[in-house]
């Protein structure tokens, strides 16, 4: 049993530490987990990583619902704790849990139909076109489970309950990471066993929810009596852009994967797939920080106190832009070593340490677009959260990774996420001045010691 963050809590350093780091150790877990997992396909070749990276734009949509869904509740929820409304809380939480299931089982069929369609229109090589689908088909049945689990983490982290999440992620993961090896060497089921590892630590986390929830260990209730199908517009409506964000971050990366099969070969395709595992290994841990604050941010807005609420954001960015930075000094100075952890082939080595390399800017800009969009989605700007969040992995990417290579050759499909991180980087300062004088005139922030009216 874990016990419930006092939101109210004077002490804001200390509230937002309390509530961020266990996000950050479940998605740290998270993102160790693909990092293993890659490198245990790696093991089997490097055209088995590949196959499945080809793949993933996929699942990144069923990741895309789960977190605009997942940032719509929790958003809701936690402003309602703030307000005192616990009924109207636990409402959002019943009736995100109940969506989840017929948006997981439709995810489910279109991706099983299509996979096949999908892998061939990217004109992968046969060597990359079979793990995919033995991946992929198996994988298909278990996004219900981990779309549910994907939201109970989100309520559990709205109500101030981010240790529980953290202990449920670590733990699933870590039974992931065990059984990847007994599915895919032991019982020689190949990428198949490595979907069906991630299957079963699903269940897992479930069933730890489901006790969770029944013996009301957390804030909200989640009965059925509490569902309110009317509470999915408002969780719509600010989560689209967070799913959108993702979507067209899954778009971006089957572009990206493409021009590094046409520019690259299965060399490419390989070395792009370290370089993606590694990336993500870099951005989850601040993605987790920002997501954990954001019930923070949410609480402050929903009780109309200003000055906590930036004080909350300079807080996040004074953590998780210098942390970004460290990893992205670390990722450049020891690229080598890292990319011979997935595989020891040297052609493909030498082309994921350019990759690496070429990422230096990418993780501190990338902090400080996703504390933005903390305060941007708490704040209901679903429109510039749109305008922020679809930059770096949309309409500034997907042109870079279409014109740098023709001009660059396979160097330039490497080159335009830095590029287009810089260029997001700049539009999100002009943003993130005009809406942190929004909150609250420069002029008279100095002169307030109370509450502030947010809505106005």
């Amino acid at each position: 049993m874990t016990a419930s963050v006092d939101m109210n809590d004077p002490r804001i350093l200390r509230l937002v530490l309390t509530v961020a780091l266990p996000a950050v150790a479940g998605l740290a877990a998270s993102a160790g987990h693909h990092a293993i997992n890659a490198i245990f396909l790696g093991a089997l070749g490097p055209e088995v990583l590949a196959g499945i990276s080809l793949v993933m734009p996929l699942f990144l949509l069923v990741a895309a619902a789960g977190q605009g869904l997942g940032i719509g509740l929790a958003t809701l929820l936690a402003r309602h704790l703030g307000e005192g409304n616990l009924t109207a809380a636990s409402s959002v939480a019943a009736t995100a849990l109940a969506a989840t299931i017929p948006l997981g089982i439709v995810l489910s069929v279109l991706i099983y139909l299509g996979l096949p369609h999908f892998v061939g229109a990217l004109g992968a090589s046969d060597s990359l076109l079979a793990p995919g689908l033995d991946y992929g088909r198996l994988l298909a049945f278990g996004v219900t489970l981990g779309l549910l689990q994907t939201v109970c983490d989100f309520i559990a982290i709205a109500e101030g309950n981010s240790r529980f999440s953290m202990i449920v992620l670590i733990a699933s993961f870590a039974l992931n990471a065990v059984l990847d090896p007994v599915f895919i060497f032991l019982f020689k089921l190949g990428a198949s066993g490595a979907a069906l590892a991630t299957i079963f630590s699903a269940v897992a986390a479930l069933a730890c929810y489901a006790v969770y929830f029944v013996r009301r260990w957390g804030t909200v209730g989640v009965t059925n009596g509490l569902v309110r199908w009317r509470l999915l517009r408002p969780m719509v409506r600010i989560g689209v852009p967070a799913a959108a964000t993702s979507v067209v971050t899954g778009f971006g990366f089957l572009v990206l994967m493409r021009e590094a099969a046409v520019h690259g070969g299965d060399t490419g395709v390989a070395a792009t797939a370290i370089a993606v595992r590694l990336m993500t290994l870099g951005q989850l841990p601040i993605l987790g920080f920002c997501l954990g604050a954001q019930s923070v941010v949410s609480h402050a807005f929903g009780s109309g106190d200003a000055l906590r609420l930036k004080s909350v954001i300079r807080i996040m960015l004074a953590v998780t832009v210098p942390v970004a930075l460290l990893y992205s000094v670390l990722l450049f100075v020891a690229a080598e070593p890292m990319a011979r952890l997935f595989t020891g082939r040297p052609q493909v080595v030498d082309e994921a340490v350019a990759w690496l390399r070429a990422l230096f800017p990418v993780f501190p800009l990338a902090a400080f677009q996703s504390v933005l969009l903390v305060m941007l989605q708490s704040r209901g700007r679903a429109g510039l959260s749109a305008l922020v969040g679809l930059a770096p992995q949309g309409y500034l990417l997907i042109p870079l990774l279409l014109l740098l290579p023709l001009w660059m050759g396979f160097a330039g499909v490497s080159a335009a996420p830095a590029a287009a991180a810089i260029l997001a980087a700049m539009l999100g300062l002009f943003v993130a001045r005009r809406e942190w004088l929004a909150i609250l005139p420069a002029e008279t922030e100095g002169q307030l010691t109370g509450q502030s009216t947010l809505h106005s």
